[in-house]
């Protein structure tokens, strides 16, 4: 084999060995930054695109002292890590979408566990019913009694209003949701 096509084979051969390196590199590290922050919140996980077997939206308002409280944007998205969990905000609408690979009911606690906040019978955010300040939770204008507010199952286009201390002029019971959520 005359030398300039053996030098030709040598080259293609350490190219050919460079690109299996780097392209095992480079899934090693996709594996390990897509998938290290997809650890599930109350079975809800995080992954690295939306799902579209349960694709639903509902509103919800959050009322400290009759003032609006907003609901933050990009509660369960983590842009750095690749990661949305199936129940998420994209602005502060107060909008959740849940994108799921499978249909099954998904609550209202179960959001707040995602949003990092506190919310049960006796507590929303920072806030602690006492004597002077109650909480009520209303689901399409109608209060809801008897049961733990955590449970309140997410059905689409649900408007939940969250109550603390003085309620607001009017309780909405819908919310106008864009054309094609």
């Amino acid at each position: 084999m005359p030398s300039c096509c053996y030098r030709k084979t040598k080259l293609i051969a350490i190219a050919s060995i460079a690109i299996v390196l780097i392209t095992g590199i480079g899934l090693y590290y996709f594996s390990q930054t897509s998938f290290a922050s997809s650890s599930a919140i109350d079975g809800i996980q995080c992954n690295t695109m939306e799902h579209f077997a349960l694709h639903i939206h509902t509103h919800l308002d959050i009322f400290i002292n009759g003032k609006q409280f907003n609901v933050p944007s990009q509660i369960g998205i983590k842009p750095h890590e690749r990661c949305l969990y199936w129940m998420h905000t994209h602005d502060d609408s107060g909008i959740i979408h849940i994108e799921s690979p499978e249909k099954r009911d998904f609550t209202l606690g179960q959001f707040f566990d995602i949003w990092n906040e506190k919310f049960n019978n006796t507590q929303i955010l920072n806030n602690t019913v006492n004597g002077n300040n109650a909480l009520s939770v209303y689901v399409n204008g109608h209060k809801v009694t008897g049961m733990n507010y955590r449970d309140i199952k997410l059905h689409a286009h649900d408007e939940i209003a969250i109550v603390y201390g003085n309620p607001p002029a009017n309780i909405p019971s819908k919310y106008d949701f864009p054309q094609g959520l």
